[in-house]
């Protein structure tokens, strides 16, 4: 062997080793968070678990690298070794993205680098005049799942970025400081409330936030087609993989479309009444009398139905609450008031110039508010409860009357004027809201 060629065969073994040893870490990681849940007798988990892509990539990985060791053998003199050091250093990344998000709780750069070594895993195994072909064919083997992995981290990071954080109950909270979370959480939730609250009612300021309403519905539909992509990826290769296994799924041609096993349309299906009757006297099957627990259970059964006490785990229905009940039918009349007033106008666009027919952004804006309103009374009652007192559901009301005002405000200073009637009845609904 030439001393070109030992310099890249020890240049490969050296990544194989720096490979090896991040993957330990990764490996070890799960296996004492897996300790120290069996350990906690508080902990109902069996385990941490494994995200989709990752639980095939932890076995598939280390059958990837011994694979590449046994075949360094055959590295012929002068071979260009960069695609092979390139190709572990990307593993290398999707490993570190994984510990990343474990150590660090950043997801955002966990996706750069999951995003960073699948686009580099692509593009190695598109290249010609490959060494050792053998790794490359199981770099596109697995290559799937590193996307199907940063598809769950993408999903991960988008929800971060467009919810709200999980509010952590405080029974010190006034209605006053429940009224600021609600607000806040409006904003987070709502690109038209979030861009009004910044830049005041305007024009503008409803068009913008109209515009980042749109690219967040479009980005949301671009991810609920990548997910969907993803779980066909997943369910494919799910059925091709044998954990027992793992190097069959690597040296296996391609992985076929799975098939359901039953077609639905085969089978008729009739209804079974489960629902047992005193009156019935069927003769009891001679196997049931060896168990007790089905000899005993129509005994027991109808003692534990009378004795057992739900009222504990009953709440107020959100549609008793007496503001609900004073919103509801307003909610009702601005939608169906809005709708006209949209088919209308689009139907004389259509006459005219036959334009979008699209809802103005002011349109938009007056639904989100009444939507936001009915949402955060029907979830107050949940909140109330955990905290043990009303001061939540009373920021819940002054943030309803907060909405109502703006509701008013906003077609009166748009002057719309046929929608005058409905800015009287929010005001008239939240002065009967104070007084409650």
């Amino acid at each position: 062997m030439n001393n070109q060629n030992t310099t890249g065969y020890k240049q490969v073994l050296v990544e194989i080793s720096e490979t090896r040893d991040v993957f330990g870490k990764l490996d070890d990681f799960f296996r004492k968070a897996d300790e120290n849940i069996s350990n906690d007798p508080d902990d109902p988990r069996g385990g941490i678990g494994l995200f989709p892509g990752l639980d095939r990539l932890m076995l598939l990985i280390p059958c990837v690298i011994d694979r590449l060791e046994d075949d360094m053998s055959g590295l012929k003199d002068g071979a260009n070794v960069e695609p092979i050091t390139q190709g572990l250093h990307a593993i290398k990344t999707g490993i570190n993205s994984v510990l990343t998000y474990y150590n660090f709780d950043d997801v955002g750069k966990a996706v750069n680098l999951l995003s960073s070594a699948a686009l580099d895993i692509d593009k190695l195994v598109n290249l010609k005049d490959l060494p050792l072909v053998r790794f490359f064919k199981d770099l596109n083997r697995i290559a799937p799942d590193f996307h199907i992995l940063l598809s769950s981290f993408e999903g991960f990071h988008e929800n971060r970025r467009t919810r709200p954080k999980e509010l952590e109950p405080d029974q010190s909270w006034s209605p006053e400081c429940w009224l600021d979370y609600y607000l806040e959480q409006a904003r987070l939730e709502e690109p038209l409330i979030a861009m009004v609250d910044a830049e005041g009612l305007s024009e503008a300021s409803l068009e913008k936030g109209m515009e980042l309403m749109i690219n967040e519905g479009e980005n949301r539909d671009k991810m609920n087609k990548k997910l969907f992509e993803s779980y066909n990826l997943m369910k494919n290769r799910d059925a091709a993989f044998n954990e027992e296994c793992p190097h069959d799924f690597l040296d296996i041609a391609e992985i076929p479309e799975a098939k359901d096993d039953e077609n639905d349309d085969d089978y008729d299906v009739t209804a079974i009444d489960l629902q047992y009757y005193e009156e019935e006297d069927e003769p009891t099957e001679p196997w049931a009398g060896s168990l007790p627990e089905l000899q005993n259970w129509n005994e027991h059964k109808f003692e534990s139905d009378s004795s057992f006490d739900d009222s504990g785990f009953s709440r107020q229905n959100f549609r008793d609450d007496p503001v609900y009940q004073l919103l509801n039918p307003f909610v009702l009349d601005v939608f169906k008031c809005l709708k006209d007033d949209h088919l209308f106008r689009a139907k004389e666009r259509d006459e005219e110039s036959g334009e979008d027919r699209m809802r103005s952004p002011l349109d938009h804006y007056l639904i989100i508010l009444s939507l936001k309103i009915q949402a955060r009374i029907a979830s107050c009652g949940v909140m109330a409860e955990s905290v043990g007192h009303e001061a939540s559901r009373k920021g819940v009301y002054m943030f309803a009357m907060e909405c109502l005002e703006r509701f008013a405000d906003a077609i009166e200073r748009f002057s719309q004027k046929h929608l005058y009637r409905l800015a009287r009845e929010a005001r008239n609904i939240k002065n009967q809201i104070a007084g409650i």
